[in-house]
């Protein structure tokens, strides 16, 4: 006498869903990444080509040993906070422009950026060579 018995159903995955549902969640990242905010927050300066700015600049120089001078007049990192807001006083809107020596430690061009948010600047800006 033979038993018969009842089979059993093998079991199988299958693939092809679950490979559908990858490629769905790697597009569904792939667009959200790119309205993602950036991490460094940039504000370009505006450029006006052909016309010549009537506003007087605000040029900050810093040397090596840490001397600095706002439009060739000498000051110091004490006083310089005061002389600064009697140039924004007039338009406190107006840009500051930051001239450092390449080799000026990098503390110098921090203090000045923190005294000239202090003063009142709304804008600063990094001058270099093209």
């Amino acid at each position: 006498m033979q038993i018969i018995r009842a089979r059993k159903p093998s079991l199988s995955l299958d693939l092809a869903p679950l490979i559908d549902v990858v490629f769905q969640l790697l597009i569904f990242f792939m667009l959200t990444s790119v309205f993602v905010n950036p991490s460094m927050k940039i504000t370009l300066p505006k450029a006006v080509s052909g016309e010549t700015s009537s506003q007087e600049l605000i040029i900050i120089s810093i040397n090596q040993a840490g001397e600095m001078a706002i439009n060739s007049q000498l000051t110091s990192l004490g006083t310089l906070k005061e002389d600064l807001k009697g140039y924004l006083q007039e338009d406190p809107g107006k840009p500051i422009h930051i001239r450092g020596d390449k080799e000026m430690p990098y503390k110098y061009f921090v203090e000045v950026m923190d005294v000239a948010r202090q003063a009142g600047a709304k804008q600063i800006n990094i001058v270099h060579q093209k």
